[in-house]
């Protein structure tokens, strides 16, 4: 499934007149992709999210899956409805949008809506569960309102996985989590991630995350694209990143001190580990 962004231009309605969100956004995700959207708040990375997932429509531009141009879901009838749902959307905090007695009822919700036999339905939760990393002989009967804050979070994923999207859209999946819990989101993100033909959108002011998984990155601010590219060229503009709200990674942070002290160590290390082999390289080298 390939979802285009073109000259995308977005604006609530209130009060009578327009409030532009999202300025000529053009932006692919194809299969394969992990993509990361990031910005400060109110740049319009949420917003980003439900145009790429078909819950909000366009005031310009142009919205296409496979190169179809499409409406929004539920909107007009034709091939467009099915495609859309190839495309699964995790909310943030989508804990909250529990409800079922049971766990297994709720993961249930979407695939019998969308006619499935039952026992098709009954294969694809307890399939959705395990890719989740929960045991559905264990769990499936329980309230998820029993369930731990990361269990939750897990199981609200599950739902979206059992609809089997081609394109998963995750915002802020770890806000809230302990590192536990965050760890078992992750897990599960990269698992989606390396089936065939799939594809990921990561929406997080996260810099940690988006470093540990993107494979490209685009920074919003103020509802335009400012930067665009991999995690190692946006993390080499670590002032760029700052004067547009966003907080480096705390390695990040650490390799442009020493760079200011006149170190020679790279400005776009990914992860603690690499920071620690660049400070060793360069201490070894007699710094």
């Amino acid at each position: 499934m390939e979802i285009s962004l073109q000259e995308v231009t977005f604006a609530y309605q209130a009060a009578g007149r327009q409030w532009p969100v999202l300025k000529d956004i053009n932006l692919r995700v194809a299969p394969g992709d992990f993509l990361a959207i990031t910005g400060a708040g109110g740049s319009g990375k949420s917003t980003l999210a439900m145009l790429l997932a078909g819950l909000l429509e366009p005031v310009s531009g142009r919205v296409t899956l496979n190169g179809q141009p499409v409406r929004g879901r539920g909107k007009g009838i034709g091939k467009g409805l099915s495609l859309w749902q190839k495309v699964g959307m995790v909310f943030q905090q989508p804990e909250q949008q529990l409800f079922a007695e049971t766990v297994a009822e709720d993961i249930a919700f979407g695939p019998r809506n969308m006619g499935l036999p039952a026992d098709q339905v009954g294969v694809r939760v307890k399939a959705a569960l395990r890719a989740v990393g929960l045991d559905p002989d264990g769990l499936g009967g329980r309230s998820p309102f029993t369930l731990s804050g990361g269990q939750q979070r897990r199981v609200a994923i599950a739902g979206i996985l059992a609809l089997e999207p081609e394109v998963l859209i995750l915002d802020e999946p770890t806000a809230g989590l302990d590192p536990a819990g965050r760890a078992g989101i992750i897990k599960l993100i990269r698992a989606f991630c390396q089936q065939p033909a799939r594809a990921v959108v990561l929406i997080s002011h996260n810099m940690a995350d988006v470093a540990e998984l993107a494979r490209q990155v685009v920074v919003l601010h103020q509802g335009r694209v400012a930067l665009q590219g991999t995690p190692r060229e946006i993390f080499r503009q670590g002032e760029a990143l700052r004067s547009y709200g966003l907080l480096p990674p705390s390695w990040t942070r650490l390799m442009q001190g020493l760079h200011r002290q006149g170190a020679p160590v790279p400005l776009d290390v990914l992860n603690l580990a690499e920071a620690r082999d660049a400070i060793l390289a360069w201490l070894g080298g007699g710094g």
